[in-house]
């Protein structure tokens, strides 16, 4: 898959249903210019707390995932909310909200966390 984009409907709809069928609460961005890794977070007094890796691609591969974020959280900043939403048919429930949280740490790394 190295020379393969990712089909941003398809990832983000398994990782949303894996997020959510395990309890975790938060999916981690980190990229930098040359890798995007994905961890998934769960931070819960029932379920305890726990942090798993899911993913790691190459920028130009998951371009189009981070491009599909990117204009949910646009939407939902020009309508002034908190919280953006994603639809995908691929979705049991058609769609799925977020709260995010974008830190820039400087010489291009950057921390997105959808909060779910």
């Amino acid at each position: 898959m190295a020379n393969e984009k990712f089909d941003a409907s398809a990832f983000l709809s398994s990782l949303f249903h894996y997020a959510r069928d395990f309890n975790y609460n938060h999916i981690i961005f980190d990229a930098n210019r040359y890798k995007i890794s994905v961890n998934l977070v769960r931070k819960s007094s029932t379920y305890g707390n726990a942090e798993m890796f899911y993913v790691s691609a190459d920028p130009k591969a998951f371009a189009p995932v981070i491009s599909r974020i990117n204009s949910a959280i646009e939407i939902a900043e020009l309508e002034g909310s908190q919280q953006a939403t994603i639809k995908t048919p691929l979705l049991a429930r058609e769609n799925q909200v977020f709260q995010f949280r974008l830190k820039e740490f400087g010489n291009g790394k950057y921390n997105l966390d959808l909060s779910i």
